[in-house]
Parts: structure tokens; C-alpha cells; sequence
């Protein structure tokens, strides 16, 4: 599983920490409490969303791992 997990470094994937803003970002480190990304892209869909706009263009941010979702974003996006 674990080796599964590292395959995602490096990789831009689709975002889902338990919230519904769709974002993107670089996996830069993955550990057993989380993961770490580079946001890459965040949409605001949703603009009356009473959800911080915490998820921001190029910031680094980490995601514990049991409020974490993620997916490979295609090489077409």
C-alpha cells in the first residue's frame, strides 16, 4: 500500500480534503499523518460558499491523511 501511496510524488492530483471546492496540487511528500502539496489550481465554483478560501495558487499546504481524498488529475486536463 505504502508503495502504491509514493507512486502519487511528484504527480499533479485532484484535491478532496472533505470539503466541496475542487483544487489541484503537486504531491511533494507523503507520511503516515499526511500529505504535503503545492496547490496548483483552486476553483471558485461555489462563490457564495461559506468556506474559507484557505487553498490558495502556489501556496504549500498540508492534509492530514483521515480527512483526505485525492486522484490523479489526466494528462488532458
Amino acid at each position: 500500500m505504502e508503495f502504491m501511496i509514493k507512486t502519487f510524488l511528484g504527480k499533479e492530483v485532484n484535491i478532496f480534503p472533505g470539503d466541496t471546492q475542487p483544487k489541484f496540487g503537486i504531491v511533494l511528500d507523503i507520511n503516515p499523518a499526511g500529505v504535503v502539496f503545492e496547490i496548483t489550481e483552486r476553483s471558485d465554483q461555489q462563490p457564495n460558499s461559506f468556506l474559507p478560501k484557505t487553498f490558495k495558487k502556489g501556496q504549500i499546504v498540508f492534509i492530514a491523511m483521515e480527512k483526505l481524498t485525492f486522484s490523479l488529475v489526466p494528462l488532458e486536463k
